[in-house]
């Protein structure tokens, strides 16, 4: 600004600086009013972030913990229903939890209450069960002595001998009778394990255990103790690996049980917020706290209000200034025209680098744009938009463009003029990620494309549009790659229930060893992980180097077959059908390989001896009866083995089920942190595919719990005694109370004869038939349910559960009780559509048959009777009416 003249300074009057005065006391007293508010804003988004912290380890260490309980109550529940605990079977039992990563566990244990007097009679009864040189000794004191009789390590290299007493140890002593008095997993406060009291207490670290109770649950010991299955947790490593990011320097945690200070992470710093949420541990709620430092939460180690403040005070005092000075003189006036001519042509400057920035970005991203006006004239178009199109030629006339550019669509029809994302904002409509393809000469597998277009305001007041193209050739194919895995390992898990299941790694090594491949070739699985399948070729493949083309012919087309001899442990052959299925990760690269094999010895053998017996019939038909007897038998042990192979695919699919809860847990957990921190930045269309993934996550559990119901079911023994079928019913209604608040549902029950059957399997197939009729009949005014029996032909008896609800059409009832299959829509009426399929497994369990009658709008009625030899009720030749079919 130019020094005014000198005959311009004096004489001004004193009103002049009375607007400066306004200007200051105004701007001063609204600078410290925002920078107040700026403040209070960052201090509320520093909380906010610290909650998000807490929740999100919260739900990590909750569904961790949870993991550990799931894994103890799969292991009581399958020690529960076989015979009585030895050390085989508690070796078969616990298998599965070698390969859970159980981060923090030293070892699962067996413990077995021992009255003081029968100490000698339970040393030899637990040696004869295979704990060799298993040394008892009780503690004085104790009426009743716990003594860890097996054990398999998980994480601990040198784990305590058997034997020992856990009866003086307050502490797993409280949580083993804790879980026996409430029949459910429970959690001991922490302590220091007996082996680590001897360290100095600098290296003492807090472990504690969870135990569950393993009751019988068939035959005559049905409800009597055996023991309880214990899992050992050493708090810091637990913690550690769970909360990996809990490493960093600005974070700390503590795991805390009643009071007791489970485990420490991370340091404390002067000033950090805390936050304590509550974490389930089994029977008990632990506390997690959460410290972080201020600077590292967003607004929280800024001084954004002082600085705002200050801003605003020197902008405030330029104010006053500038304003004293335009109400000066003339001078001063023509001083400031000059300063702002000064200030349009810095403004000219920046708008020219402004928009040089803008050419530089468009030429440099990946994704095209394109703008036009609103003839369909090319006004812009980047470099990358050029190179989707295949051609640096425009074409004005929008009816053009689908045959000028080459656009289909991912079905490969042309893509429609009038659907074209750029026509439709000419039109004022918007188009978001419309998938399209581009194919042209220089294109001949085409590009696809995900397109946006927006209506575009020009200059003049006339209309136009941008598109913006973004390449997802490369995420589509590798989205159908993933679809195409997906689709042969479920083959393959379908079609296992006789054969032998191997992982390979991309060296053909052997990595995971069946139960199936060690009855099939004679190598338990400590003989053969570690070595090449080469061990299972014949010489003569070896030498022509048969198993190294199958990887070749896996790695480079994803599948490999092979038919021909196999050799087993012990040398002999048998004839197998190979087939090698290659493994990726999600980009693509190689993981490993599947190899199942199938035994065909047998089929070969079958298919010969049905020839020899063509040719000898027409010679020797008196030998006719004898070789019919002896197919008749191979076939039986054939039979026998098939079911063998089903049922050790059944334990598959049920650990397989299981393991797949955590990562659905984080997947839900991740998206709702997701969800609670980058809200704010997402449009509603991000919102909206956040949410879908959150529900497909939590419906996902829920049908992995219904498949987990499912299999166990399969595996529960039944105890058949008389039951009172309208006691069931009472019960099974007192059940579903929830379900019928605030509703008018009326139940009406008639005489119910008595059921030869195992009391808790039948309450669950009432109380799933009952929960349909209650929800089938929401919306109806005066709903009616009602349960009755009649008498059949032969005096036999069928329960009956008839509603008044929606019914469904007959054509589909052959579906009814198959698993995941339903008649209606989900968001009409809830489930995972695997209670009925449950219902008809207890009831073919049971040697009955279950069919259901209905019509549309006017109700339903399911039936279902207890014996198996009617000839007058729905056969399994009826697939529309009996779940038997």
């Amino acid at each position: 600004m130019k020094k005014l003249p000198d005959r311009l300074r004096p004489g001004l009057p004193r009103s002049v600086h009375a607007p400066a005065a306004v200007v200051l006391v105004a701007g001063a007293l609204l600078s410290l009013v925002l920078g107040t508010v700026v403040q209070a804003a960052q201090r509320r988004s520093a909380d906010a972030a610290i909650d998000r912290r807490a929740v999100s380890a919260q739900a990590t260490a909750s569904a961790e913990l949870q993991r550990y309980v799931d894994a103890l109550r799969m292991t009581a529940d399958d020690l529960a229903a076989g015979p009585d605990p030895t050390r085989a079977g508690f070796e078969e039992a616990t298998r599965p939890l070698e390969y859970m990563r159980l981060r923090g566990a030293t070892s699962i244990m067996f413990i077995a209450s021992v009255p003081t007097g029968g100490v000698a009679e339970a040393q030899r009864l637990w040696r004869s069960r295979g704990a060799t040189g298993l040394e008892l000794t009780p503690a004085a004191g104790h009426d009743e002595q716990l003594f860890v009789v097996l054990r398999r390590p998980l994480e601990d290299a040198s784990p305590s001998p058997l034997g020992v007493n856990v009866a003086p140890v307050a502490e797993p002593a409280g949580a083993l009778r804790r879980s026996r008095a409430t029949g459910a997993p429970a959690v001991s406060d922490p302590y220091v394990l007996l082996r680590d009291r001897t360290l100095p207490k600098a290296r003492q670290r807090l472990s504690f255990v969870l135990a569950a109770p393993v009751t019988a649950t068939g035959g005559e010991q049905a409800g009597q103790l055996r023991g309880w299955v214990v899992i050992g947790v050493r708090g810091a490593d637990f913690l550690a690996s769970t909360v990996s990011w809990a490493q960093r320097s600005d974070l700390h945690l503590t795991l805390e049980a009643d009071g007791t200070e489970v485990v420490r992470l991370g340091r404390e710093h002067e000033g950090m917020p805390y936050r304590q949420v509550s974490v389930p541990v089994a029977d008990r709620r632990w506390r997690l706290t959460v410290g972080t430092e201020l600077a590292t939460l967003t607004g929280g180690g800024a001084h954004l209000g002082a600085v705002m403040t200050t801003a605003g005070l020197l902008v405030t005092l330029l104010l006053a200034v500038l304003v004293n000075v335009l109400a000066g003189a003339r001078a001063r006036a023509h001083a400031q025209v000059e300063a702002a001519t000064a200030e349009l042509r810095r403004t000219e400057a920046e708008a020219r680098h402004q928009a040089a920035l803008l050419t530089t970005v468009l030429d440099t991203i990946g994704d095209g744009v394109a703008v036009v006006d609103e003839t369909g004239r090319f006004l812009l178009h980047n470099p990358a938009a050029t190179a989707i199109a295949g051609t640096p030629d425009d074409m004005e006339d929008p009816a053009d463009w689908q045959s000028h550019f080459g656009i289909f669509t991912p079905g490969g029809d042309p893509f429609p003029t009038a659907r074209l994302p750029m026509v439709r904002a000419l039109a004022g409509r918007s188009s978001d990620q419309t998938p399209m393809v581009i194919r042209g000469p220089a294109r001949s597998e085409g590009t696809v494309v995900s397109v946006s277009a927006r209506p575009l305001e020009l200059p003049g007041g006339r209309r136009g549009a941008v598109a913006v193209f973004h390449d997802v050739t490369e995420r589509t194919r590798a989205e159908e790659r993933v679809r195409s895995s997906e689709e042969r390992l479920q083959l393959l898990l379908d079609g296992a229930r006789d054969h032998a299941i191997v992982m390979l790694d991309t060296e053909g090594v052997v990595r995971s060893w069946s139960a199936n491949a060690r009855r099939l070739t004679g190598y338990a699985e400590e003989e053969i992980v570690g070595r090449g399948a080469e061990v299972l070729f014949i010489p003569e493949d070896i030498v022509a180097g048969e198993p190294r083309r199958l990887v070749r012919e896996a790695a480079a087309t994803g599948r490999a077959e092979f038919e021909g001899p196999r050799v087993r442990r012990d040398g002999t052959r048998f004839w197998a059908h190979c087939i090698l299925s290659a493994v990726r990760h999600a980009d693509g690269s190689l993981r490993g390989f599947v190899m199942v094999t199938r035994d065909n010895s047998e089929r070969r053998q079958a298919a010969q001896a049905i020839e020899e017996l063509n040719a000898d019939l027409r010679r020797l038909n008196a030998e006719l009866g004898r070789r019919v007897a002896e197919r008749t038998a191979q076939l039986q042990e054939q039979a026998e083995r098939l079911r063998h192979a089903n049922a050790e695919l059944e334990a598959f699919s049920y650990s397989v089920s299981h393991d797949l809860r955590a990562p659905l847990r984080s997947v839900d957990g991740f998206a709702k942190m997701l969800m609670l921190d980058h809200s704010g930045t997402l449009d509603e269309s991000g919102r909206r595919y956040l949410n879908k993934i959150r529900d497909g996550a939590q419906r996902m559990g829920q049908l992995i719990d219904g498949l987990l119901a499912f299999s166990r079911l399969q595996r529960q023994s039944m105890a058949f005694r008389p039951v009172a079928m309208d006691e069931l019913v009472a019960e099974a209604w007192r059940d579903l109370a929830a379900e019928r608040a605030d509703r008018d549902v009326t139940l009406t029950v008639g005489d119910l004869p008595a059921a030869h059957a195992d009391p808790g399997l039948m309450r669950h197939v009432l109380t799933n038939l009952l929960g349909n009729a209650v929800k089938y009949t929401r919306g109806r005014e005066g709903a009616r349910v009602r349960v009755d029996a009649v008498t059949g032909p032969g005096g036999r008896v069928v329960y009956r559960v008839a509603d008044n609800g929606v019914g469904f059409d007959m054509r589909y009832a052959g579906k009814l009780f198959q698993v995941f299959q339903r008649l209606h829509r989900a968001e009409d009426y809830e489930g995972t559509g695997i209670g009925l399929a449950l219902a008809a497994r207890v009831v073919r369990r049971h040697g009955g048959r279950i069919w259901a009658e209905a019509v549309p709008g006017e109700g339903a009625t399911f039936s279902f009777s207890l014996h198996p030899d009617s000839d007058d009720l729905p056969t399994t030749e009826e697939p529309a009416h009996d779940a038997a079919a």
